[in-house]
């Protein structure tokens, strides 16, 4: 097992750590148990994942003394909303929940972002717990704090940043993934691969890229030792940027790299019919696109990037039910925009980006235009 801690700065009290192991879930009540006062516990989930794993869960709790509350919340995206927060409140009281006790994100992302915010808000504020069961959310969404539900115009307007007690990420968990949605995370894991460098993190003495070049065929087959090589180091490189900007004032916005065009794609989409991995991949090539073009980026390496999407079967299109205006007008709409001005992240060598705010309608037209 391994173990990545967040330790967010300015003084905040906020400490926390990420555990990372195969087979960890059976002792989720240990570990909640020595990050986590409370007696009560308000556990929210999904039926596919509970059916799976939640009685496992439920007895590790109920062993350590804990009282626990079940609620299933819809799957998908489009759910990731005020309803399915009013779900999770009115449980709450229901279960007659106080201060001290706590709500837990069982599940991917859109679980565990919700029921942060609704324990950001319940009460002015509760513990919470993530234990993400998708590789989205244990290399990513589950760590940091980024807490929000979508707005019918526009993704993650309404949120909140609002940290976790604990994370227990089980990566053998993950061999229930159908590969759609292994390939989610990896539209995520590859960003990582892309921003590397800017992140800070000291301890770097080898090229992420090369790691998923060399390894791939494992990943895919889910190898147990690789996987948790994956999420640890994904991890610690989230942990790193989210200890030096907690809020997204200024480095934190380099995780964002490929969600300015990917954001967009999900709205045109009604956030149906497509995943977040694939609509950020194709805003990874867009921001490549659009690089290249600037000449920020030498063409080899815009190729070699777009070939190692492609590798790992990032390789999709944007349908054309909604024109590169509507992409562009969708981005205008965003959380990410600063005085007006529409913000990229961009590679500007390997594993390397920076952020831009001048960049012409012309521009991101013409790169939009490509991923057709």
């Amino acid at each position: 097992m391994h173990t990545v801690n967040v330790e967010i700065q300015a003084n905040k009290p906020y400490n926390y750590p990420i555990f990372i192991g195969n087979g960890i879930l059976e002792k989720a009540g240990s570990y909640l148990k020595r990050y986590i006062k409370a007696k009560k516990l308000l556990i929210v989930s999904n039926q596919t994942v509970y059916s799976l794993y939640g009685e496992q869960v439920k007895k590790s709790l109920l062993a350590e003394g804990f009282n626990v509350e079940i609620l299933l919340l819809p799957e998908g995206e489009r759910h990731k909303n005020i309803n399915s927060l009013e779900k999770i409140w009115t449980k709450a009281i229901q279960y007659k929940l106080e201060r001290k006790d706590a709500i837990i994100a069982f599940g991917g992302g859109v679980t565990g972002d919700v029921t942060g915010f609704a324990a950001a808000t319940y009460l002015r504020g509760i513990d919470f717990a993530q234990i993400p069961t998708t590789l989205l959310a244990q290399v990513d969404s589950s760590v940091g704090g980024k807490v929000a539900v979508n707005h019918q115009l526009g993704k993650n307007l309404i949120g909140n940043f609002y940290q976790p007690k604990i994370v227990i990420a089980d990566t053998a968990v993950l061999s229930s993934l159908p590969l759609t949605e292994l390939k989610v995370g990896l539209a995520e894991v590859l960003k990582y691969g892309f921003i590397e460098k800017t992140c800070g993190l000291n301890k770097i003495n080898s090229s992420f890229i090369d790691f998923l070049e060399k390894n791939k065929d494992l990943i895919f087959s889910l190898n147990p030792s690789i996987l948790e090589e994956l999420v640890k180091y994904c991890c610690e490189l989230k942990a790193c940027v989210v200890n030096k900007d907690e809020k997204e004032s200024g480095l934190r916005a380099i995780l964002n790299f490929g969600h300015t065009i990917g954001h967009a794609i999900e709205k045109c989409y009604g956030y149906n019919n497509i995943n977040h991995g694939e609509a950020v991949a194709i805003g990874m090539k867009g921001a490549f696109f659009i690089a290249g073009a600037k000449n920020l980026i030498d063409e080899n390496y815009v190729q070699k990037s777009i070939n190692l999407l492609d590798d790992y079967k990032m390789s999709y299109k944007i349908d054309k039910n909604f024109t590169p205006d509507d992409l562009y007008e969708s981005m205008q709409v965003d959380k990410k925009v600063q005085a007006g001005k529409i913000r990229f992240i961009l590679p500007v060598s390997p594993s390397e980006v920076r952020i831009f705010d001048d960049i012409s309608k012309e521009e991101a037209i013409t790169a939009i235009k490509t991923l057709y």
